[in-house]
Order: structure tokens, then C-alpha cells, then sequence
């Protein structure tokens, strides 16, 4: 039977990811179609929001485990993110709009390590996987929905209405948080720990998120792609679905295979699955070819995702998990932030072939180095520690 808490925290992924997987595919599209800001500006702004947000996600996680409560991070960020991303279509320009994007965007980011840690403060070491491919898959199945939603308001009613949607649907989320989510309390960590400890850490976060550059360049990029291969507004939306209906289908499934087969054999598997669906990009010549490249790129995602985040868990020693998770956050996604930076230099130097170009060099880098380095001796998934002791319940 599925934890309450975790029920909760799936129903507020459901709706949380109606605005953070429109807001990636169309509001690089709404610079260019409503501010006539040029692609590269597009993906620079992308890249600057998506650093700002990692760059806090280590310092929100300690604070999370120190005060030993995730809800009230996952709240403020909402509150804080909802003003911001209203004014979007009210501001003058696209520099204003791209800045109230930016400090959002990091805002939210706020939130993100507390709701991974609070994942792991209520399942097992061996049922992880499984809990994080059940919010991938409400997460998924809520993009679904959002898209196809936001599809039609922006080809119908204009671009206005995407940044309306989002409104409601934060109003959504909050009320999931304070109704569903319980304020669960722990004992904290009030000692400071230094980061130099997390060597290991820092090791795994590099070597599996090296191929982030690839992906975080191609997802900020695909929706301006099927623009230039012929598709529409709404087409573009089914791209992103076809995407999300593979991890809203497979991601439990794979996310309980993680769990039995382990995390690095997992890492492997979306890595290699995530380099089919980008030569499948390269390769398309219609917007319609893009819709199984779309759904290889996610069944890699519905690996990586459940391997990632139950490796770093397991890692992290008692009541440090938000910390943990958040120094990951903060290489994985300034990673995948840097790569719409990549790709816009690749695209300009190139075209669509540079760009997926680097982005399957970058995912091969990274497949070689977890090959390397994990599944042949150098770094034993069996080195582990021990799995970290739940932390007690505060009297």
C-alpha cells in the first residue's frame, strides 16, 4: 500500500509538473514569437535560470535538515515562484520577462531537495526506486495534461493564457501541499558539516550528470526544432507528450526494476537509452519522426531519474539526506542548465547537427566514465555505506 505521505507528495508532482514542463518547451517559443527575442537569447535565458536554481538547492537542502521540515520549503517556494511567473506576459520586453523567469525559477528551486529528501524520509533503502518512478510517472502524467491544456490556449486564446494557466495550477499545488502533505517533523542537524566531506558525492554527481550538457540542450531546444521541421503550436505540444506518456507508462515498472537490479546497472540503461533517442533527433526530417526520438529520450529519463536520486539517498548519512540530494542538484542541474549554453554555441556554429552533435558526445563521455568507473572495480556499487538510519521522529 502506497504511504500517505508519498500519495500526497505524487498528487502535488502531478500537478507541479503542469508548469515546469510548459514553461521549458514554450517559453523559449514565447520569446521568440511574442518579444522576437533571437534563439540563442532564448536558450541563454533558459541556461541562466536553471544555474540560479541549482546554485541554491544545496544551501535550501541543509537548511531543510537542520530545521528537520520539508513542507514549509516546498510551500515558500510556490508562494514565492507564482508573482514572478504571472508578470511574464505583462513586463516590456524580453529581457524583463527572461529576468522574471530567472528569479522564479530559482525561487522554486527552492523547494527541490526537500521534496526529493522527504521521498526518502518515508520509504526504504530497497524501495526507493520505486518511489521516485511513481512521482515521475504522476509528474508525467500531469505534463500530459498540461500540455495538450496549454497547446490549445496558446493556439486559440494567445500566449497570455500560458502564464494564466500556470497561476491556477500553483494555486493547485498549494492547496495539495497544506491539505495532503503532512508538516512532518524530525530532529534536525544543527551542526555544520563541511562540504569536503562529500567527495564521493562529488565524484557520482559529475560522472553521471556529464551527459545533463546533452539533455538540458535539447530540451530547452526541441519545441523551437519542431517549429523548423513544420510542426504548429499544438504539434509541438504532442512532441512533449510523446515523451511523457513513455515515463508516465514505464516509470513505475522501471523505477521497482532499478530497485532490483540495482542503481549503476540503471544509470547504464538510461544512459545508452537517452543516446538512441538523440541520434533519432539528428536523423529526423519531419516534425513527426520526433515523436518516437522524444519517447527514447524519456525511457532513458525513467531510468536515470529513480537511479540517481535512490544512489545519492542510500549515500547520505542521517539527516543530511536534503543536504546530500541538494549537492547533487547543484552539479546535475548546473550541468543540464550549461547546456542550452552549449547548444546554442553549437547551433550556431553548426546548426541542428552541432548541437546533437555535442549532446551525444557529452552522453557518451558520461556512459564511458559510469562504465568505467562503476561497473569495473574502481568504484564497487557494493562500497557503499550502509544505509542511513531513518531519523527519529522529534518528541
Amino acid at each position: 500500500m502506497v504511504d500517505r505521505t508519498l500519495l500526497g507528495l505524487s498528487l502535488y508532482s502531478l500537478l507541479a509538473s503542469n508548469r515546469s514542463g510548459v514553461f521549458l518547451v514554450f517559453f523559449p517559443v514565447f520569446l521568440v514569437k511574442i518579444d522576437h527575442a533571437a534563439v540563442p537569447i532564448t536558450l541563454i535565458f533558459t541556461s541562466v535560470a536553471y544555474v540560479a536554481g541549482s546554485l541554491v538547492a544545496p544551501f535550501a537542502g541543509r537548511w531543510s535538515d537542520r530545521v528537520g521540515r520539508r513542507r514549509p520549503f516546498l510551500v515558500g517556494a510556490e508562494l514565492g515562484a507564482l508573482p514572478l511567473y504571472l508578470s511574464i506576459p505583462f513586463v516590456p520586453g524580453y529581457l524583463a520577462a527572461g529576468f522574471a523567469f530567472i528569479a522564479g525559477t530559482t525561487i522554486l528551486s527552492m523547494g527541490g531537495p526537500a521534496l526529493s529528501a522527504f521521498v526518502a524520509d518515508v520509504t526504504r533503502d530497497r524501495q526507493r526506486g520505486g518511489a521516485y518512478g511513481l512521482l515521475n510517472a504522476a509528474s508525467s502524467a500531469g505534463s500530459i495534461a498540461g500540455f495538450v491544456v496549454v497547446g490549445l490556449l496558446v493556439l486559440y486564446l494567445g500566449f497570455p493564457y500560458l502564464f494564466y494557466f500556470v497561476a491556477l495550477v500553483q494555486a493547485g499545488t498549494l492547496g495539495i501541499l497544506l491539505i495532503r502533505v503532512p508538516d512532518d517533523r524530525a530532529v534536525g542537524t544543527p551542526a555544520r558539516r563541511p562540504w569536503r566531506e562529500m567527495k564521493e558525492l562529488l565524484f557520482f554527481s559529475t560522472t553521471v550528470s556529464i551527459r545533463s550538457l546533452g539533455a538540458g540542450a535539447i530540451g530547452a531546444f526541441y519545441g523551437v526544432y519542431a517549429l523548423v521541421l513544420g510542426a504548429n503550436l499544438f504539434e509541438v505540444s504532442l512532441v512533449a507528450i510523446a515523451g511523457l506518456a513513455t515515463m508516465a507508462l514505464t516509470s513505475v515498472p522501471i523505477g521497482r526494476l532499478v530497485d532490483d537490479i540495482g542503481e549503476i546497472k540503471g544509470l547504464l540503461w538510461g544512459t545508452v537509452l537517452s543516446i538512441v533517442g538523440i541520434v533519432a533527433f539528428l536523423v529526423a526530417s519531419d516534425w513527426v519522426q520526433l515523436l518516437p526520438a522524444q519517447g527514447f529520450r524519456n525511457l532513458g529519463f525513467a531510468f536515470l531519474g529513480p537511479a540517481m536520486l535512490s544512489w545519492v539517498a542510500r549515500l547520505a548519512p542521517s539527516g543530511r539526506r536534503a543536504e546530500y540530494l541538494g549537492f547533487f542538484s547543484l552539479i546535475n542541474s548546473t550541468l543540464w542548465s550549461l547546456g542550452p549554453l552549449m547548444g546554442s554555441a553549437a547551433f550556431s556554429l553548426a546548426g541542428p547537427a552541432g548541437l546533437f552533435g555535442v549532446s551525444i558526445g557529452a552522453t557518451a563521455v558520461s556512459l564511458v566514465a559510469i562504465e568505467g568507473f562503476y561497473t569495473r572495480g574502481r568504484r564497487r556499487p557494493g562500497s557503499l555505506p550502509a544505509p542511513a538510519t531513518p531519523i527519529p521522529p522529534a518528541s
